[in-house]
């Protein structure tokens, strides 16, 4: 086995992709970027041709969009013509003291999942309140169990600064899970700790379900490899995405265990 490092494209963004079960379940857990991250999927996707979903089991800010957006209590009980669109965005409500749309239960969704004909789900399946990192409160995230893919977004742009309650939501649950107290700067071992730990980014994620580390805003000054490529070769991500999702290209490198040619 080798290591590939490369800018990826469409084709091989979440590591072959066509070969899950449609449709593919994508979701988005973790802080620093998830919404950003969901629409710009949702639009790589659309360029395929793939007919995408997005949608929430949480809260979610509705970045302006050319997406058509759906208001309903149960969108399984919409009819089919409404999800031919090659996008559309639905949500159960909108919360005008939040300025955000409200989602679905994790049921609900799993449901729509078994009746509706689409390619792509993307969900939004944590909330961190505009924080660029967290982690999750007992009763976070909340992922669907029919996921085949879980992003786990954390923000690069504190690496090196001090952390607190102030800049991390569910701070008492990260200093656990990291070892950090307020006041000490951020480091990617400390990262790596919640990416590892059972309570942390990627707590809830579906056995077998491919998980993708996205560290978004994330500075290449310095090269930790040696400490992202062993987890990879320890299986504790599938892929490791660096990058601005705010920026073009988003991801500007992927990190993955690539079979030989």
């Amino acid at each position: 086995m080798t290591i590939a490092k490369n800018i990826p494209d469409s084709s091989t963004l979440l590591c072959d992709v066509s070969a899950f079960t449609k449709p593919v379940i994508i979701s988005l857990v973790g802080a620093g970027g998830k919404t950003s991250t969901l629409f710009w999927l949702a639009g790589l996707f659309c360029r395929t041709g793939a007919r995408v979903l997005i949608t929430t089991t949480t809260h979610m800010f509705l970045p302006a969009s050319p997406c058509p957006v759906v208001l309903c209590r149960d969108p399984a009980q919409l009819p089919a013509s409404r999800f031919r669109s090659p996008l559309l965005a639905c949500f159960s409500g909108w919360d005008a003291a939040q300025h955000k749309v409200r989602g679905f239960s994790v049921q609900t969704i799993e449901n729509l999942i078994a009746q509706q004909d689409l390619d792509v789900i993307l969900i939004e399946a944590d909330g961190a309140r505009g924080f660029a990192l967290k982690a999750p409160a007992l009763h976070e995230p909340c992922i669907p169990q029919s996921s085949s893919c879980v992003i786990g977004v954390t923000g690069g742009s504190l690496l090196g600064k001090p952390v607190g309650p102030e800049t991390v939501h569910r701070w008492p649950e990260f200093a656990a899970i990291t070892g950090l107290n307020a006041g000490n700067r951020l480091h990617l071992p400390a990262l790596r700790r919640l990416v590892q730990h059972p309570m942390g980014l990627f707590k809830g994620t579906p056995s077998g379900c491919r998980r993708i580390w996205f560290i978004n805003r994330f500075s290449h000054n310095e090269n930790h490899d040696e400490l992202l490529m062993p987890m990879l070769e320890a299986g504790e991500v599938d892929v490791i995405w660096q990058g601005a999702v705010q920026e073009q290209p988003p991801v500007t490198r992927r990190l993955v265990i690539a079979a030989p040619d």
